[in-house]
């Protein structure tokens, strides 16, 4: 039997239970407007259920259908009933002795510990297979917190149920939109996520929001406690002065449960003082284990930029002083730099720079022992002035954080885990390859084939120092493949920009054909590849994704042809921004021996690989492929460098701590022997870790005030 039925069937019966209860031969029990109201949770709830089931995207078990379908019914009965319950009640209290105000108040405090107690629930269930095993007490501090705020809304409310209804509600739907980011990213929702709801919303459309039994029990509890909360609701009041006195109870009332669920949320260190806690890189393991408001509140605390113990403005402008004469007298002594720097002052090369959006060489997770070699095409360039791996911070998401990284050379290892520069902070006075390269005459633009509004590029890059933006707005009738825009379409921009201006360019194109989903099944036949251990539907994934980084890998080659050909120096920077949050998966299929959380397994899914070629000689560099591994906050300055362009004293400073600290992202610290360290046991590194957390804060968190 087709699951759908059961929806429709119930929706049918609430439907006739309606009709019956209406009635004028109902008298004083007939529904009145109120209580229809209260119908309006369980018929949405069923609605969606049934365009859940035809549409093939519940893929859960009957038996939780069955519970939300029952859940449902009970909230409309219980809205329906909802004159008599009242009235009965009202009997009760009087029997006992209790006046009307005293018996619904005691309704009102048992309906908020039950609400709390499902809110809790309908957080958890829809994405938490151990919502049941969360540690007491943080257990106990995510329970205070819903019920601070169902308090808030019951009294906002005038102590009617539909705030605490309304509470559950959106801790069902907060449950939700965590199972939909479990899925489709294999993370947690970070509070700095909030301030991307826009960009989220931009990239949604390429998945599919099918949904299991899990989500349905979180949506059983929001629909329990609307039927809970139809009998919560106060006496009328007496005459209007007495409206007008409760009425300014329950706000001063609202703001007393407001001011201590603020206290409770900002006074106590999370992490410090109640034990909470994170490592970024696996936020989700964490929000399982200590629950999603726990960890939520705690990660919030966290957002602002640390400063480094024993700072100062004065000695951190002393030490980024000391790092460039450093730099003057070593690195930027040598012949191979100064005959650069001849050559970029005559010829002023173009600049081009492709953050390719996923790309990543997956060969490095034992591709021969699945049968995968690479991106062939990518391997093969052997006249680049350097490349190698690259240590980057994220997985599965938050590409504008590789991108501020690159941009402004700040590393992220000293901005703080989970957060995101581009929608917390103001970066107007923040380091800018562009700015930098405007102010030596080069006209520069940002390519993003998608929405202006991502991550906020429309200001940032602006603030960032580019003089233009070309969107979505500028691909009008392009080629698509995969989840947007081609690549090959914005290499075409690229060269379009290049034939309309002689003059030198820094363009920075952030692609978008390789973004998630990979089981979209848009782009054709595809080779399929299989890694023991992962299921059928994660080999497909796999395998969708890979062909995409092989079309990638196509366009690039005819793209760099094309370079080859053109009649004026051109510099190329091309790195991918992190892998998909699939490599998780493989990894974990591959190395079932090692600890996910360990240092060396997180390394494995944090890599991604870049080149710096050049389509002319440059002068000091045999350009020949020199592997450098390195980190996108260092990228940039290494470009400059080797070309020849002239560094600021933050970038000398970064190229001297990279003698020491070779890649250094949010996962960990490379030292100079490539061992890697934990960022808490930096100081195995010596001076340049903290040395360049001083400069860095210097150059930035420091104008963030």
């Amino acid at each position: 039997m087709p699951l759908v039925i059961l929806p429709v069937a119930c929706l049918a019966l609430v439907a006739l239970a309606t009709t019956l209860a209406v009635r004028p031969s109902r008298g004083a029990h007939r529904p009145d407007a109120g209580a229809l109201a209260w119908l309006v949770p369980p018929v949405a709830a069923l609605a969606a259920l049934v365009a859940l089931c035809a549409l093939g995207l519940y893929v859960g078990e009957a038996g939780e259908l069955v519970a939300c379908c029952l859940a449902a019914l009970l909230a409309a009965a219980a809205a329906l009933a909802r004159p008599r319950s009242l009235a009965l009640l009202d009997d009760v209290a009087g029997r006992v002795g209790l006046k009307p105000r005293a018996g619904r108040a005691v309704v009102a405090v048992l309906a908020l510990l039950l609400c709390t107690a499902l809110g809790f629930l309908a957080i958890e269930l829809p994405y938490n297979p151990a919502a049941l095993q969360i540690a007491p007490n943080f257990a106990l501090i995510q329970g205070l917190i819903i019920l601070g705020a169902l308090t808030l809304g019951l009294f906002l409310f005038q102590r009617h149920g539909a705030g605490l209804a309304l509470g559950v509600v959106v801790c069902a739907l907060i449950g939700v939109a965590q199972f939909f980011v479990k899925s489709f990213k294999a993370s947690a929702i970070l509070p700095n996520d909030l301030f991307v709801l826009g960009t989220a919303a931009a990239v949604s459309g390429s998945y599919v929001y099918s949904v299991d039994g899990a989500v349905l029990l979180g949506l059983s509890c929001a629909l329990l406690a609307c039927a809970a909360c139809t009998v919560v609701a106060p006496p009328s009041a007496a005459d209007s002065r007495a409206l007008v006195r409760r009425t300014l109870a329950n706000l001063a009332c609202a703001l007393a449960a407001f001011a201590a669920l603020w206290a409770g949320v900002t006074v106590p260190d999370y992490f410090g003082q109640l034990g909470v806690g994170m490592e970024y890189w696996y936020t989700l393991d964490y929000y399982e284990r200590q629950g999603f408001v726990t960890t939520f509140v705690a990660v919030a605390q966290d957002l602002p930029v640390d400063e480094p113990e024993g700072y100062s403005d004065e000695s951190a402008r002393e030490l980024e002083a000391a790092y460039a004469a450093t730099y003057d007298e070593t690195l930027g002594a040598t012949e191979a730099r100064a005959a650069a720097a001849e050559q970029f002052a005559e010829e002023q090369p173009t600049v081009i720079c492709v953050m390719n959006e996923t790309f990543a060489d997956l060969s490095s997770l034992e591709g021969a022992s699945w049968g995968y070699a690479g991106p062939e095409r990518y391997a093969s360039v052997d006249d680049a002035l350097m490349g190698g791996e690259l240590a980057v911070s994220v997985i599965g998401g938050g590409t504008c954080n590789s991108e501020f990284e690159f941009l402004t050379g700040i590393p992220l290892a000293y901005v703080g885990d989970g957060k995101y520069p581009y929608s917390l902070y103001d970066l107007s006075d923040a380091p800018s390859v562009a700015e930098q390269l405007s102010a030596l005459g080069y006209s520069t633009t940002a390519i993003h084939p998608n929405y202006a509004t991502n991550w906020n590029r429309d200001r940032v890059y602006e603030m960032l120092g580019f003089d233009r933006f070309l969107t979505i707005d500028d691909f009008a009738g392009a080629e698509q493949f995969h989840s947007g825009v081609s690549d090959a379409e914005t290499y075409d921009k690229v060269l379009e920009l290049l034939e309309a201006d002689d003059g030198p360019q820094f363009i920075f194109d952030v692609t978008m054909q390789n973004h998630s989903s990979y089981d979209q099944g848009n782009i054709g036949e595809v080779e399929q590849y299989a890694v023991d251990g992962l299921s059928d539907y994660d080999n497909d994934r796999l395998s969708e994704y890979l062909a995409c980084i092989e079309e990638s890998d196509r366009a690039l080659a005819e793209f760099m042809a094309e370079l080859e050909q053109l009649d004026r120096p051109v510099v190329l920077v091309f790195f991918g921004d992190h892998q998909p949050a699939l490599s998780s998966i493989v990894a974990d299929a591959l190395y079932p021996d090692e600890d996910p959380s360990s240092l060396e397994h997180s390394l494995r899914t944090h890599e991604t690989t870049y080149f710096v070629w050049a389509n002319y000689d440059v002068a000091g560099s045999a350009q020949v492929s020199e592997e450098l591994p390195t980190s996108p906050a260092y990228l940039a300055a290494l470009m400059a460098e080797a070309i020849g362009a002239p560094l600021s004293d933050y970038q000398k400073a970064l190229l001297v701590a990279r003698e020491e600290m070779p890649c250094l992202s949010l996962v960990g610290a490379q030292g100079a022997d490539g061992t890697w360290y934990e960022l808490e046991d930096a100081d195995a590194l010596g001076a340049a870790y903290d040395d360049l957390a001083s400069i860095s804060y210097l150059e930035f968190a420091s104008k963030l005030e």
